[in-house]
């Protein structure tokens, strides 16, 4: 029997090969599409779920009143770790780290072979705590002494060659002013991709203690640090939660703040906050791509619907041939669902091959390591996609052409469509278009809003602006060292800085006072130690009063703040006040024009310029246009002249901007592909739809030619049912695109306003599309030689 049907499922696609390619080549584009995004979902979802200790490993977190919000940060005192670890029952282990981005660069040395590597400051139980696999070492005692660190693989290979010639030699770690020698007591495996933190090596939390004395953040709960914790087997998370607020009470007496845990798995994909409560992240973009591999699957599958049951009629005689010799509706429905799910099981294996294809340039766009490896799970998948769009491909076209009467068909009574089958098929394809459309109205907007993004005023200039870390003789006479490098051909301005000005990782400021505070109320200021010139040199104008100036030796006790920050203390005139900032007076000499150190998705937040040149350590520099590549060049000659054994690394400015936006771009460009495939397969669908038409017409065409029909009136007779089923789609496609693009730009705190002209022109290009796909099978039906098809009556 399955032999029997296997063969006659090959003579129909023989029958119907023209239908049997639209097929294929829309659901083998449909699953490919589909499949990528499965791969990069998969990937989302499986981020920092590698670690065994998954379902117990937990972030603390802190809520703090700040004005009349509620700001969540992952910031912690020094001490909050140990006094858990002490205190709280339900606690099987603490990590305490320093926060992973102040450290972008050290220089490791050993023997005259100097790198740049990535490190980080950890708790001795850090690798009893996170799943980093050791090659060499006992987890129990890598970190147990100030003097040790732990390598990677591939630091190790880069300094000896092999990771097998590490242990035990003593490296020199340099970071900013600080230089200190220390001995390799373990090598582990590089760090997944999909690992939220990766570093080239590990250094002791003891060592950071050495080397920075005690500050006030370590004995407060919050601060700079990072703190994870462990729960035990059994340990109830909201349970461990309600005894927070006791445990702030007895340890820190903080009435402003509040602390809670958050699975730290959880942290990549839920990482956003809205005044205390977590409102979302990463998530949202997989769920936006899930929900578009499903409508792209769909779509592919209702050509398939509809061709099939487009030609229902030319296949009646067989179904009752079948029928009259026996068959019953189940025998017929195992054959149509066995077409359905052959046809699928063929687009499956072109699509595997696509994805082969495209997966290195998907990749490239994505930033991701993504691979298609045949593994159970992934083979499982494939066929749970397979046996899916089959069945969901199959089932109506199965149902309707099962149901024929026998008795009928062979009469030939059920050669006319029915109105059901009609309305069937039009909801199909209205429904294809308004997906279509409102991926055309999204790609049209994430494009505008990213334009947007890019030419947006900033309120500074971040154009051909280079930055650097100081280090050794930089760091010793850094008056000296900027004189010589603002004498390089191509450099126009130069100053320093002590972090990263863009994406800030320095803790804000709640240390600041001034006359009519509400103390209840802990208002953070961003705070950034800067030099002479740092202000001119990133082009941020001034509202009022001046920026610094050795002409007056009084600004290292002075201030410039941004208009926000003027803003939020309600100072009027505040040029020559006097406010507190960590306990010390401090005189307002400038007010800054408001510019965007954090992304747009944000209001922009308080900012305190300090003149505190010996605490600065980034080099900010500004290229003349259009000879970047050849100042660079000699201010690298330069460095390594003055900075022997250092090297030179350096970033652009803008780099950092792009870098808040990367999800947004990726959302942007890969929902162009995803749109322009959805038209794509849509009008493939209405093209078959539309040659079947047309030869299912052919004779009645041929008669209104003969009684004068004009080739303008065939085209309008064969194209005007369409027309109004795209309408109907815009009509529907417009307002559910204006919901879902209105949500997305809510995000940004500075955005575009919908336009009415941004729907327009996504129903232009539908209808265009549609219109030019209907057209060449309408406008050839229109040719037709009327005797040629009199004859063939």
């Amino acid at each position: 029997m399955f032999r029997y049907n296997f063969q006659v499922i090959l003579r129909t696609f023989k029958r119907f090969r023209s239908t049997l390619i639209i097929n294929l080549i829309g659901l083998s584009t449909g699953l490919a599409g589909a499949l990528l995004i499965y791969l990069w979902v998969m990937d989302e979802l499986h981020f920092d779920k590698f670690h065994q200790l998954d379902n117990r490993l937990y972030q603390v977190m802190v809520n703090e009143k700040n004005a009349d919000k509620v700001i969540t940060t992952e910031g912690t005192g020094g001490t909050v770790g140990d006094r858990l670890l002490k205190q709280v029952p339900e606690v099987e282990k603490t990590i305490t780290t320093a926060p992973a981005d102040w450290f972008q660069k050290f220089n490791v040395t050993y023997n005259d072979n100097t790198v740049s590597a990535k490190g980080n400051f950890v708790g001795s139980d850090y690798f009893n705590v996170f799943s980093y696999k050791l090659i060499q070492g006992n987890k129990n005692e890598v970190l147990n002494s100030p003097g040790n660190v732990v390598v990677s693989r591939r630091l190790a290979e880069k300094l000896f060659t092999s990771a097998g010639n590490a242990m035990g030699k003593v490296l020199q770690w340099k970071w900013q002013a600080f230089a200190k020698p220390c001995t390799i007591t373990g090598v582990y495996e590089d760090m997944p991709h999909n690992s939220a933190y990766r570093f080239d090596f590990v250094l002791p939390f003891s060592a950071w203690k050495e080397i920075m004395p005690a500050t006030d953040e370590q004995v407060t709960s919050t601060g700079p640090f990072t703190t994870f914790v462990v729960l035990k087997e059994g340990a109830d998370p909201e349970r461990f939660n309600g005894k927070m607020a006791g445990f702030l009470e007895s340890n820190y007496k903080d009435v402003t703040s509040g602390m809670f845990i958050r699975k730290y798995s959880d942290a990549y994909l839920h990482g956003k906050y809205d005044n205390g409560v977590q409102v979302g992240g990463r998530i949202e973009y997989v769920r936006l791509f899930s929900l578009i591999a499903i409508f792209i699957l769909l779509i592919a599958c209702i050509n398939f619907m509809n061709l099939s049951t487009a030609r229902a009629s030319t296949r009646m005689k067989e179904i009752g041939v079948r029928k009259a010799l026996g068959a019953n509706r189940y025998t017929l429905i195992t054959q149509f669902m066995g077409e359905s799910v052959l046809i699928v099981f063929i687009s499956m294996i072109l699509a595997i091959m696509i994805v082969l294809l495209l997966l290195p340039q998907f990749n490239i766009m994505s930033g991701k390591h993504l691979t298609l490896q045949l593994d159970m799970q992934l083979l499982l998948s494939i066929a749970g996609i397979t046996l899916f769009t089959g069945i969901i491909s199959g089932s109506y076209p199965a149902l309707y052409l099962s149901g024929f009467d026998p008795v009928a068909t062979l009469k030939g009574k059920l050669i006319h469509t029915s109105l059901g089958e009609l309305w069937a098929r039009r909801g199909l394809v209205i429904f294809q278009f308004t997906i279509s459309v409102v991926f055309i109205v999204a790609v049209i907007i994430f494009y505008n809003q990213i334009d947007f993004i890019q030419h947006k005023n900033l309120g500074y200039n971040k154009d051909n602006v280079i930055y650097f870390e100081m280090e050794g003789r930089a760091m010793d006479g850094k008056d000296a060292f900027l004189a010589e490098l603002k004498g390089i051909n191509g450099v126009e301005n130069a100053s320093s800085i002590q972090q990263k000005i863009l994406m800030p990782s320095f803790m804000p400021s709640s240390d600041v006072q001034w006359d009519g505070k509400n103390d209840d109320n802990r208002i953070r200021f961003f705070e950034l130690p800067v030099n002479y010139g740092l202000i001119e040199t990133l082009g941020i104008q001034m509202a009022a009063g001046r920026t610094f100036s050795r002409d007056y030796g009084t600004d290292t006790s002075g201030v410039v703040l941004n208009e926000a920050a003027v803003k939020t203390m309600g100072i009027q005139d505040p040029v020559g006040k006097t406010i507190y900032v960590r306990k010390k007076a401090t005189r307002i000499i400038g007010v800054a024009k408001n510019f965007h150190f954090n992304s747009l998705h944000e209001e922009i937040k308080p900012f305190i310029f300090k003149l505190s040149p010996e605490e600065t350590m980034l080099v900010m520099a500004r290229l003349r246009r259009g000879d970047e590549t050849a100042t660079i060049q000699r201010i690298a000659g330069f460095y390594q002249q003055y900075n022997s054994g250092y090297s030179f690394d350096f970033k652009f400015l803008d780099s950092d901007y792009q870098q808040q936006y990367a999800a947004e771009r990726l959302v942007s460009v890969l929902s162009r592909y995803f749109a322009i495939l959805a038209i794509v397969i849509s009008c493939l669908g209405l093209f078959g739809l539309a040659a079947f038409t047309a030869e299912r017409r052919i004779k009645e065409i041929a008669i209104r030619k003969v009684l004068g029909a004009t080739e303008g009136n065939i085209i309008y007779l064969l194209s005007a049912d369409f027309t109004r089923i795209l309408l109907i789609s815009i009509v529907i496609a417009i307002p559910a695109s204006y919901f879902f693009t209105r949500s997305w730009l809510n995000d940004f705190a500075y955005r575009i306003h919908l336009s009415p002209w941004y729907f327009v022109g996504a129903a232009f290009v539908a209808v265009a599309t549609a219109w030019l796909t209907i057209g060449l099978q309408t406008i050839r039906a229109s040719r037709i030689n009327p005797l040629e098809c009199m004859k063939d009556a």
